[in-house]
């Protein structure tokens, strides 16, 4: 093996330089530096011996995990119970409407009957506001919380309120249906609009981040299908499922990907009982084979599609690096002119690294909204693969 031989000559003649070298490489080494995030959920969440710095790239990784905030230790622990929400018409009926000074604070988690079951989400209430936008979160993370909570402080300064569905977890084990998920939040979207007297249908958008991303994009297609005139908002989605399943399974890698690795196979273990981890191909596969599952990858994945959508319905916001889905997956969005932002920071979805990100995506939710972002343009350094 290439990194044993190199280890084993640096160690003869360097001796206690070795390990920095080794460090220093990032060639796929990774098992030889302490693992920042155990899987195994009877280890602590966070855990390295000695500190890696800054010159190793774990900057993105840095970003990444502490855009989790307090709900890192949610995300890795069982789904929680959606049991308290109640009926959307009880939320919408008059005199329970949130004052002036709680508008894009103060939420409710509701339920919403549609004919792809019952969804639950938190709907973030300013319902006086002129339009909606529907938060689809990224894998584990909770509807209700700290992101989307940003979001829909902001979004409420301009009008919105925000929906935030809870993504099914239930099945066992446990497989992803973006499609499924799409069609149930435009759905609730647009019974909430009615309900509660949101904003006329057209002015519905939808936000997302990572596995969400992927949601919101396909939620935009489906009501552009219908013949809406929605927008689509996105940060660091979900672009080609294949490559991004390649990368969470890579092993060469440096010690970032390392790190959000180890937190998404935390994930798997701690919140949907797959413990030991398989492999994230194998996760794929299960979407395939289910009887009830409405997406068809190949075709569902945005890079089978959305080059050959309308630009003014999409935005993309992508990150310096992403160390959970890797940039090889966003490389067909650089090469087909789609309209792009630079997030401005390393890392997967890095929001806490750069708290602009939340004004930025909502300001581009309404068409003609023009953020403060820097447009991506490529070549660009810091949009080239890891």
């Amino acid at each position: 093996m290439p990194c044993l031989k190199r280890a084993k000559d640096i160690r003869s003649s360097w001796g206690p330089l070795a390990l920095a070298a080794i460090l220093g490489c990032e060639t796929g080494c990774s098992w030889m530096w302490p693992t920042v995030i155990p899987s195994a959920p009877r280890e602590p969440l966070f855990h390295t011996g000695f500190p890696l710095v800054g010159g190793l790239r774990l900057d993105g990784a840095l970003c990444s995990l502490v855009s989790l905030g307090a709900d890192a230790t949610r995300e890795v622990s069982l789904p929680e119970t959606t049991d308290r929400a109640v009926p959307l018409e009880q939320v919408c009926q008059p005199g329970v409407q949130p004052t002036s000074s709680d508008r894009g604070r103060w939420a409710e988690l509701v339920r919403v009957s549609t004919s792809y079951g019952l969804v639950d989400g938190y709907l973030f209430a300013d319902l006086s506001a002129t339009g909606l936008v529907v938060a689809f979160s990224g894998l584990g993370s909770p509807a209700g919380g700290w992101v989307n909570r940003q979001f829909a402080e902001v979004g409420a300064r301009q009008g919105l309120t925000t929906f935030a569905p809870v993504r099914d977890e239930s099945p066992r084990p446990i497989y992803f249906d973006p499609l499924r998920e799409a069609r149930r939040g435009l759905e609730a979207a647009l019974q909430i609009q009615a309900a509660c007297e949101v904003g006329p249908p057209g002015d519905l958008a939808f936000l997302g981040v990572s596995l969400g991303g992927l949601e919101a994009l396909l939620a935009n297609r489906e009501a552009l299908g219908r013949g809406l005139t929605t927008r689509a908002v996105v940060l660091d989605p979900v672009l080609d499922v294949g490559l991004a399943v390649a990368n969470l399974d890579s092993f060469w890698h440096g010690p970032a990907v390392d790190a959000v690795q180890g937190y998404f196979r935390r994930l798997l273990a701690g919140r949907y009982g797959e413990d030991p981890p398989p492999k994230f191909e194998e996760i794929l596969s299960r979407t395939a084979s289910h009887p009830e599952a409405l997406s068809d990858l190949r075709r569902d994945t945005p890079s089978a599609w959305l080059c050959q959508a309308r630009r003014d319905a999409y935005v993309v916001f992508l990150s310096d690096t992403d160390p959970a889905l890797g940039d090889a997956q966003r490389a067909f969005a650089i090469s087909c002119g789609l309209p792009l932002r630079r997030a401005g920071a390393p890392g997967h979805t890095p929001l806490a690294c750069r708290l602009e990100l939340f004004e930025e995506l909502i300001g581009e939710l309404r068409p003609g909204g023009v953020g403060p972002g820097e447009p991506a343009q490529a070549p660009r350094a810091s949009l080239e693969p890891l």
